[in-house]
């Protein structure tokens, strides 16, 4: 698949997405819309905020339909997707939160929320995002050390055997791909502050602690990866490092999502 096909086929899936959110903005459910825990405490916040958040879908997939079909380079497709599904998030959760807090406000509210019970499970995420920070700064100082070392066509994809089928740009691979990659956890791990995103929703984690031990985990994890394709790119490691990386990651993975599922709330993780 070219980039012009790739580029076609996220904004396709994108407003998709978007016209079925719109159309189950008034049917709450596990599977399709905005779904946060705000969202399923009454039907007045799901259809409000799914209302919002199917309109700007279908308006900004359609933009990068317009990038997509222009040619504009996979770079700066990216970046303005990236742009606008965080703006997306940023705005659906505020107005979650602010119509959640408008109703429970109300006395004529056709249905109250239900109290949030937030003091034995609110934890401070300072530590584990500090320790994403980190990693990502360590890798970062490492593109730093080793940028001269790299070629301009840096391996991005390898087979199970570590040998590299798939090359992009130096920027992009081992700065553009690895940091949004890192974003990931970070962005699962931040709602962690709060329970009241997770309150009602379809998943909601037996222990935050050991929920933010995951996310951190997979961002370790993450970094690992693409520090050893870093080091490959530079002529340091072989291909089997990265393979080798791979499965240590997984193993460690399946325990923290072991004792996500399994640890207590009170339980030390």
């Amino acid at each position: 698949m070219n980039e012009k096909a790739f580029e076609v086929f996220v904004s396709l899936t994108l407003l998709l997405a978007g016209l079925l959110t719109l159309a189950f903005r008034k049917r709450r459910n596990p599977f399709i819309g905005f779904r946060v825990g705000y969202t399923y405490h009454s039907k007045r916040v799901w259809e409000r905020v799914n209302t919002f958040a199917g309109v700007f879908s279908i308006v900004y997939s359609l933009l990068l339909l317009v990038l997509a079909l222009y040619g504009v380079s996979m770079n700066a497709f990216i970046l303005v997707m990236m742009a606008f599904v965080g703006a997306e998030l940023f705005v659906g959760l505020w107005m979650a939160r602010r119509e959640y807090e408008l109703e429970e406000l109300s006395e004529e509210a056709p249905e109250k929320p239900p109290a949030i019970e937030t003091e034995k499970q609110s934890i401070s995420i300072k530590p584990y995002i500090l320790i994403q920070l980190g990693f990502l700064a360590f890798y970062l100082l490492l593109v730093a050390l080793l940028w001269d070392r790299l070629p301009e066509s840096v391996a991005t994809h390898f087979t199970a055997s570590g040998e590299p089928d798939s090359y992009s740009s130096r920027f992009w691979g081992v700065i553009g791909v690895p940091v949004l990659a890192w974003l990931l956890p970070l962005v699962l791990t931040i709602p962690a502050r709060e329970p009241g995103f997770f309150a009602r929703a379809n998943f909601y984690p037996r222990s935050l602690r050991a929920w933010c031990l995951f996310t951190t985990v997979l961002s370790g994890g993450i970094v690992l990866v693409v520090t050893l394709a870093l080091l490959h790119n530079a002529g340091l490691v072989s291909g089997n490092a990265i393979t080798y990386g791979a499965y240590l990651f997984l193993g460690v993975l399946i325990f923290a999502v072991y004792r996500l599922l399994t640890v207590g709330k009170d339980e030390r993780v």
